[in-house]
């Protein structure tokens, strides 16, 4: 009863003081990453198109396990959304935009509930928050993800492919857990890396930088990381997360740049995924 009393004082920021808390509350989350050693060319190189300037495999970090079983549904609309977690599973942390001090954990893998025929599919993935430090869920939540299914000539949805590890809007039950869930920290886990991938969009005399996370054929832009540069602003060098690219020249369509540094090891990287494309 005290932990549960706690644990709800602790969650009263999220519930923005309102004297009749909303059934949830929401955000936006981004996963966790620490980067590999990578190695790349040292000299000036070149891009034309759409061109990979800088690929580098990622881990994320901070992996939980969950040690009891739990189940709920949150309120959609009129509908209601189904959530199931089975002890030993593997959660991925996320960190949220706007509460960062409550911890909340992921699932890889992702449901997809059709609400109403009409509308495309809700594709999320199941969150557990802990909000006091002890090591137990006390709330229960989903990440929706951000890809939309797309009718086929049969009329069913077809979904494009889904990343294993993303970001996304973020909803959480206001309501606690009621049984305890339990969680242990894991040194090694079974989620693969991702990669990160800074890629060059170059259109005339005009370069456009992003950063992106890709899973095999599952690739996602990472929100606000992106820099447009004209050529006559060359030569300039752009920090992505810490990695870092000079833009030495953009002329007749091809691009010279060089890459000073990759993604840090040894340090944590958030980043916030938007809609595949």
């Amino acid at each position: 009863m005290m932990r549960r009393l706690a644990s709800a004082l602790l969650l009263a920021p999220l519930l923005m003081a309102q004297t009749t808390p909303p059934a949830t509350i929401t955000d936006n989350g981004a996963p966790v990453f620490e980067a590999e050693a990578a190695q790349f060319p040292v000299g000036p190189q070149t891009a034309t198109g759409t061109a990979i300037l800088l690929s580098q495999q990622a881990n994320v970090i901070g992996v939980v396990r969950v040690d009891a079983p739990v189940a709920g549904s949150i309120a959609v609309g009129n509908a209601s959304l189904a959530l199931e977690l089975r002890p030993g599973t593997e959660l991925f942390p996320v960190v949220l935009q706007q509460r960062r001090e409550v911890r909340l954990f992921c699932t890889v893998t992702t449901d997809v509930t059709v609400l109403t025929p009409l509308r495309p599919p809700l594709i999320t993935r199941t969150c557990l928050a802990e909000t006091n430090g002890d090591r137990v869920f006390d709330y229960l939540g989903y990440m929706q993800i951000n890809v939309t299914p797309a009718r086929s000539v049969s009329g069913a949805w077809e979904t494009p492919p889904l990343p294993r590890v993303s970001g996304g809007a973020i909803t959480l039950a206001t309501a606690a857990i009621a049984s305890p869930v339990p969680f242990t920290a894991l040194a090694e886990h079974h989620i693969a890396p991702v990669t990160l991938e800074v890629t060059a969009r170059i259109i005339g005399d005009t370069a456009t930088v992003d950063l992106r996370s890709r899973e095999g054929e599952a690739g996602a832009p990472i929100n606000d990381q992106r820099v447009t540069t004209v050529a006559a602003n060359m030569p300039r060098t752009i920090t992505l997360s810490g990695a870092q690219i000079e833009l030495q020249s953009l002329s007749a369509g091809t691009l010279t740049y060089r890459v000073a540094a990759a993604f840090a090891t040894g340090q944590p990287i958030a980043i916030t995924n938007g809609a595949r494309r």
